[in-house]
């Protein structure tokens, strides 16, 4: 009898965590699909990690997020953890061509030599190696991004140092074709949002937790950055 009823216990476990987990999943589609109005404010402890913590990553505002990112789902990663699986390409290669960062890093990574940074796909490439689980919604809207916080995921982007569109733009000449890109260019995870007072926030590895910044300037810049988005489900 002792069994039977432990038995039983067990499959009631094991019930409610399916049913839970189906209930979470079709709340995250109705909220994605707009059926579900998204709440008026949120803010997600995320830890905060500074890239210029010894040993530092001087350019590696995207790794360091990253790592702010993992670490939130209980994955114990540092920032240099991940730059040393970092796909990497050269700042300038010996015909004059610059790296591209859509294929990996650019250049040096800590700063002590020239660098700028890498893009969506190789972050996304970086976050497979810890887990299966990070999904590149890059491309959404930032309606859809704001939903996607309002479930309970901070979001690893690409934003400028301002927070805002930057009109420091080069145009660089690379293996796979001309692209454009800007020093200004810094990986941060979106914590949260207040709808009421129009404020985004953000970890920023410069050092600040849920600093609070413009709405409007942040999408602006998260549109012009390419709508790079990052999320773990």
């Amino acid at each position: 009898m002792k069994k039977i009823l432990n038995g039983l216990i067990v499959l009631g476990v094991v019930i409610l965590a399916v049913f839970g987990a189906y209930k979470l999943d079709v709340y995250q589609r109705l909220l994605n699909a707009g059926i579900v109005p998204v709440q008026e404010h949120v803010q997600l402890d995320v830890p905060l990690l500074r890239k210029d913590t010894p040993p530092a990553l001087g350019n590696g505002s995207e790794v360091t997020a990253m790592a702010m990112l993992l670490q939130y789902y209980g994955y114990h990663e540092t920032k240099n953890n991940l730059s040393a699986n970092l796909p990497r390409v050269p700042w300038t290669f010996p015909d004059g061509e610059h790296g591209n960062p859509n294929v990996g890093f650019v250049g040096s990574v800590t700063g002590e030599s020239y660098g700028l940074g890498a893009y969506h796909q190789p972050m996304i490439r970086l976050a497979h190696h810890y887990t299966n689980h990070a999904s590149d919604v890059s491309g959404s809207s930032f309606d859809q991004i704001v939903r996607i916080l309002a479930t309970g995921h901070p979001v690893w982007t690409i934003t400028t140092t301002t927070f805002a569109p930057v009109h420091d733009w080069q145009r660089w000449d690379t293996p796979q074709g001309r692209i454009k890109i800007t020093y200004s260019m810094n990986g941060v995870v979106i914590t949260g949002y207040d709808r009421a007072q129009k404020l985004i926030y953000v970890n920023d590895p410069y050092g600040h937790k849920n600093k609070a910044v413009n709405w409007d300037k942040f999408q602006a810049a998260y549109n012009q950055m390419g709508q790079q988005a990052i999320y773990i489900k």
